[in-house]
């Protein structure tokens, strides 16, 4: 199935924009405004916290403290941004989405944030495709809104094993972009993965990612081997979401602006360094990204 929601107006242009490192994160509280259950079990959770909404970047996430027993922060994504509140949307499959997920409306979350880097834009006048595999549309919702404005022209291809596992598609179209449903099952739009349709359409400038290691790194290779700029945004499994742990590491070339720059020990022979994906990232070009097997 072909979603086409394009819009005939775009917003003045604005120049292209590197990530950069972001401000020291603040102890924020949210208050929940809204909960929405999506089948097959999928939350869309709203707060009211006017600074996130307003400051937050495209990929940009929260670490949340929940109430109840001690546990780690929540890292969660944050979908849509607008006005006084933001959302984040999420599947219920641990004690701490659970958590989140039958909260109240009315209570308070603390949470750290906004947290980590953001994509980078092209010039006006680009061309751009969004490449999301299941919640992997968690940071696309901003980045689309920031793609409009900088008017760039942009296709969304969102993925999933089968129909039902599409999420986020309704809020996506708001900004009035082409997009395009890929199933592994074929249940619906194209029969493939979002890596086999992208390699049927037009060239861009650039292309974004974000979703199962599996499918980052082909889209990684796809790019790279094309010569296309690409970024990522990782997850890996959070510690402590402020870099101190190290427990979310992933390898990069040497010499990335993201790595640790450590010179090589005597007789070390690996040629890669590490950067955190909580802290360092969670945005990465493809030719940064070093796949261990």
């Amino acid at each position: 199935m072909t979603i086409d929601t394009r819009s005939k107006g775009m917003s003045k242009r604005r120049e292209t924009r590197e990530w950069m490192p972001t401000a020291p994160p603040q102890l924020q509280t949210a208050t929940i405004v809204s909960r929405e259950f999506r089948p097959p079990g999928f939350w869309c959770v709203g707060l009211r916290e006017p600074e996130i909404a307003k400051n937050v970047r495209p990929a940009q996430y929260v670490a949340i403290d929940l109430p109840g027993g001690f546990m780690m922060r929540l890292p969660l994504g944050v979908f849509t941004a607008d006005g006084e509140h933001f959302t984040l949307i999420f599947q219920e499959w641990g004690d701490r989405t659970t958590r989140l997920a039958h909260m109240a409306i009315g209570e308070t979350v603390s949470f750290v944030g906004p947290l980590g880097n953001e994509f980078a834009l092209p010039r006006a006048g680009s061309n751009a495709i969004i490449v999301a595999g299941g919640l992997g549309i968690s940071p696309f919702w901003l980045l689309a809104r920031e793609l409009h404005a900088a008017n760039v022209n942009t296709t969304i291809v969102l993925g999933a094993r089968s129909k039902a596992y599409i999420v986020g598609a309704r809020e996506l179209g708001t900004h009035g972009f082409h997009i395009e449903i890929c199933t592994d099952d074929g249940s619906e739009g194209f029969h493939g993965t979002v890596v086999d349709r992208v390699r049927t359409m037009r060239r861009a400038d650039i292309v974004y990612g974000c979703g199962p290691p599996g499918m980052l790194r082909a889209l990684c290779a796809f790019a790279n081997s094309e010569g296309i700029r690409c970024q990522i945004s990782m997850e890996e499994t959070f510690g402590c979401s402020m870099g101190t742990c190290w427990g979310c590491v992933v390898a990069v070339r040497r010499g990335s602006t993201q790595g640790t720059g450590y010179p090589k020990a005597p007789g070390e022979q690996r040629d890669f360094d590490f950067a955190r994906v909580c802290a360092d990232g969670t945005v990465f070009d493809a030719m940064d990204v070093v796949w261990r097997d």
